[in-house]
């Protein structure tokens, strides 16, 4: 990885940011060049679109998706920029708020969200392959390249009232139909910012 460089999209459409966050990026320490940009569109999927554009015109090598209402590991990007050459399409293991019936990660191995693929996942280690995953994924150039634009969308149920699902998931689609795998990091964990951090241990005390 030496030379690269590191796209950072911050999906952000407010015009504050949570403090937790500010300072868990500022506690990242710098493995490589970095490009930073805001996408401040009220639309996620508008929002996604438009930083992963901004990464395509840029001369970067990797592209990473932050999310404002999440906190990071001060060892993030050592932990996972150098893993992006290898598996080109790899996230952490994220800590959602509500989900279904509890709090869990969003990671699912086999099937959707729910507290036993939750308890399946967290009982893994190290990298494992997975069907999608929520956003925070780092991909390598030539993933995002492979894949025809709009690279997010949102896709509504048949009455039009609601989301079918996740624009995650029909992006995570596209790169497993352009001949890609998805890859979690199970020993890297981003929490949510909730009224406490969801991690782990919170995870264990609510679902005992």
């Amino acid at each position: 990885m030496k030379g690269k460089k590191l796209f950072i999209g911050i999906a952000n459409s407010q015009s504050t940011i949570p403090s937790l966050f500010f300072w868990s990026l500022m506690g990242i320490v710098q493995i490589c060049p970095i490009t930073i940009k805001r996408a401040g569109q009220s639309e996620a999927a508008i929002r996604d679109n438009s930083l992963i554009k901004a990464f395509l015109d840029s001369d970067c090598d990797y592209f990473v998706n932050m999310d404002i209402d999440q906190t990071y590991p001060s060892n993030y990007f050592q932990a996972m920029v150098p893993l992006i050459d290898e598996y080109k399409c790899i996230g952490p293991l994220i800590f959602d708020r509500w989900v279904e019936s509890g709090y869990m990660p969003l990671i699912p191995k086999n099937g959707g969200y729910s507290p036993q693929n939750a308890g399946a996942v967290l009982k893994e280690k190290g990298i494992i392959e997975v069907a999608y995953s929520h956003n925070n994924h780092f991909f390598a150039r030539e993933v995002l390249e492979a894949i025809p634009p709009p690279w997010c969308n949102v896709v509504l149920t048949e009455d039009g009232l609601s989301k079918a699902f996740h624009q995650d998931r029909w992006q995570m689609e596209k790169v497993i139909k352009a001949g890609y795998k998805i890859y979690i990091n199970c020993d890297v964990v981003v929490k949510h910012i909730a009224e406490v951090e969801i991690d782990r241990e919170f995870y264990a005390r609510w679902h005992k």
